[in-house]
């Protein structure tokens, strides 16, 4: 094979077969366009993004001096936090009462394993916008489960759901999602 093949040969082949993939579809999901959901008092404005079986995507903006208080994951809910602009302090609660304090700003990110009793708070005066992802969970928080909290996000207006077992969009807010 000469070098100019070998150059342009896919990581699978043209004649792949695509009988057993599902609809073979993108979606470009415009934040400034999605709707949101005011959290904590006005200090954080939560964007839900996308939701597939296998993961959910949220985008948030902290005020300068927000915070979202101590609350725990639920234990099969890792999350990975990414930080696009400002800066923020994540602190977790370890099992003995000594925590572990992490500063991020643009283009860093944390990793929070499932079971984290955790806090974020923006640092300085500029907005903190970052970028969160997870797996799909009934109940993302343990105060959930016990009445704590008034939202676990189940009724958060989605800009894209799909359910990829189904092979069908579930939820499209057709003024932030496009293909």
């Amino acid at each position: 094979m000469s070098r100019d093949n070998e150059e342009h040969r896919g990581l699978t082949p043209e004649r792949l077969s695509h009988a057993h993939l599902p609809e073979q579809k993108m979606y470009k999901v415009r934040a400034e366009e999605a709707s949101s959901v005011e959290q904590v008092e006005g200090q954080v404005r939560a964007y839900p993004l996308f939701t597939t079986n296998d993961l959910v995507l949220l985008y948030f903006e902290m005020g300068p001096s927000g915070m979202i208080d101590w609350h725990t994951h639920v234990p099969n809910m890792d999350e990975v936090s990414m930080c696009l602009e400002g800066r923020a302090r994540y602190t977790l609660e370890r099992e003995d009462g000594s925590h572990q304090t992490i500063e991020v700003g643009p283009m860093e990110f944390v990793y929070l394993p499932g079971g984290a009793r955790n806090k974020i708070e923006t640092v300085g005066e500029q907005v903190h916008k970052g970028m969160v992802i997870h797996r799909p969970v009934s109940v993302a928080r343990l105060e959930n489960l016990e009445d704590f909290t008034p939202s676990d996000g189940d009724d958060w207006p989605m800009a894209l759901w799909i359910d990829r077992k189904r092979d069908e969009v579930l939820e499209k807010d057709e003024d932030a999602v496009s293909t």
